[in-house]
C-alpha cells in the first residue's frame, strides 16, 4: 500500500466535524498567542507572537481547508455525526418530490 492510499484511508476515517472543531480550537490558541504580545509587549514576546501566532493560524486554516475538502470528496457518504440530513432522509425527500410532480 502506498503512502497516498494510507493517508486517504486515515482521512476517510476521521470526522469532518471533529476536524472543524480542531481547527477552531487551534485558531483560538493562535489568537491567544497573538494577544500575549498586547498584554505583555516585550520584544521577544512580540517576535514570538508574530511568528508563532502566524504559524498556528496557518495550521488552523489548513485544518479547516482539509475538512472542507474531506466533505466535498465524501459527497453523500458523509459521517453519521456530520450536520445536515442523512442519506436515508435525502433519499426519502427525493422520492417524495418525484411523486409530487
Amino acid at each position: 500500500m502506498s503512502l497516498r492510499e494510507a493517508l486517504l484511508r486515515r482521512l476517510s476515517q476521521r470526522s469532518v466535524t471533529g476536524m472543524v472543531r480542531f481547527a477552531c480550537w487551534t485558531a483560538l490558541v493562535g489568537l491567544a498567542v497573538l494577544c500575549a504580545s498586547i498584554l505583555y509587549p516585550a520584544p521577544l514576546v512580540v517576535v514570538f507572537a508574530m511568528s508563532g501566532g502566524q504559524v498556528i493560524g496557518i495550521v488552523a486554516f489548513l485544518c479547516y481547508l482539509l475538512s472542507v475538502l474531506m466533505d466535498v470528496v465524501r459527497g453523500a457518504e458523509h459521517a453519521p455525526d456530520a450536520p445536515g440530513p442523512a442519506r436515508k432522509f435525502r433519499a426519502a425527500d427525493a422520492e417524495s418530490s418525484a411523486d409530487s410532480r
